[in-house]
């Protein structure tokens, strides 16, 4: 069964009428048109509120007469509308009330009903389309209720604007906590103002643009409240709304990363120095070194041209064992940094 028809299966209504036949005639319609159906009755304003307040089944729809003993017209209708019930007002009125009634709906109301034109088909209609449009009611406010918390709670920093001005109109709590700028003097601000001025043309400029693009640049500079600079990339998407267009944005500070990057490249270019020491500090030594074997071999038999070079050799092999030493000390305190 959905819950929709079980909602209806159990049907509860109030009925707050102080005349006894307008009472008597309705509940018989409801009657004939709902199988199971409980009704009350109330005939005057301070009992049905009461009843209301105190009431341990949930009531699916009140009728409300517009004149009653105790109160009548716009007062009644605002002053039940207050106390929000949380259930559907069908009211009953007379031809002379039919132009209050109508107006009603704008407050709140959810339909009206002349006494004079109710029949059961008319009644069951009427409190149908009123327990539908309640139930889709509060499934919007439901998913509403869901989005606002998806916005709330999402983790990276979120800001809803004004799709003209770029005015903030809401901040998640991550934007709050993390920009330690309170939601109302965020409402005070403009996107834009988080930036440095360097950077606040290319970000209105890309934010109303008309087209939905990607920034052309990769990384901006976002201020905290203490002054502190972060680095962040910015996503957003254009909405619909009733009151307006709206941006939705949301940043995602990479400032660790960045580091993380620059930290990288430094060693690499460590890394660098330390190959072009082994390819080209090491050869030139190690080229001198075969070279003045090579003279050995050619003249073994000259005593003092073997003296000569092999005091060469000596200082070629020290030399590159300075430099073995020195590309060792680099490698170590590399893998220390």
């Amino acid at each position: 069964m959905s819950r929709k028809q079980d909602f209806l299966e159990k049907l509860s209504v109030l009925i707050i009428e102080d005349n006894q036949g307008d009472f008597v005639l309705i509940e018989d319609y409801l009657i004939e048109k709902f199988k199971l159906i409980s009704i009350k009755h109330c005939s005057d304003y301070a009992s049905g509120i009461d009843y209301l307040s105190k009431a341990e089944e949930k009531i699916s729809v009140i009728l409300l007469d517009l004149n009653l003993p105790d109160l009548n017209g716009l007062e009644l209708i605002n002053s039940i509308l207050a106390h929000n019930f949380q259930a559907p007002i069908i009211i009953l009125t007379g031809y002379s009330d039919v132009s209050m009634a109508k107006s009603s709906l704008k407050s709140g109301i959810y339909d009206y009903l002349v006494k004079d034109e109710i029949n059961p088909a008319i009644l069951h209609k009427t409190i149908i389309y009123a327990l539908n449009r309640s139930s889709y009611i509060h499934q919007i406010e439901e998913e509403k209720h869901n989005y606002e918390n998806l916005f709330n709670f999402n983790p990276q920093p979120t800001w809803l604007l004004d799709a003209e001005s770029l005015e903030i109109l809401n901040a998640n709590i991550a934007a709050q906590k993390i920009y330690g700028i309170t939601l109302d003097d965020f409402l005070k601000m403009a996107f834009t103002q988080l930036h440095p001025k360097e950077e606040r043309k290319i970000i209105m400029q890309t934010l109303i643009s008309k087209e939905e693009e990607e920034f052309t640049k990769n990384h901006f500079t976002h201020f905290l409240s203490d002054g502190k600079e972060i680095k962040v990339d910015i996503y957003f998407r254009k909405i619909k709304n009733i009151s307006g267009d709206r941006i939705i944005v949301q940043s995602n500070d990479i400032s660790e990363t960045l580091k993380h990057i620059s930290t990288i490249e430094i060693q690499n270019e460590k890394l660098r120095n330390i190959a072009w020491t082994q390819s080209h500090g090491v050869r030139a030594p190690l080229s001198r070194i075969l070279g003045m074997i090579n003279m050995l071999e050619e003249q073994p038999d000259s005593f003092d041209e073997i003296s000569f070079w092999l005091e060469q050799l000596k200082i070629s092999t020290n030399e590159m064992d300075d430099i073995v030493k020195k590309i060792v000390d680099e490698t170590n305190r590399f893998e220390q940094e």
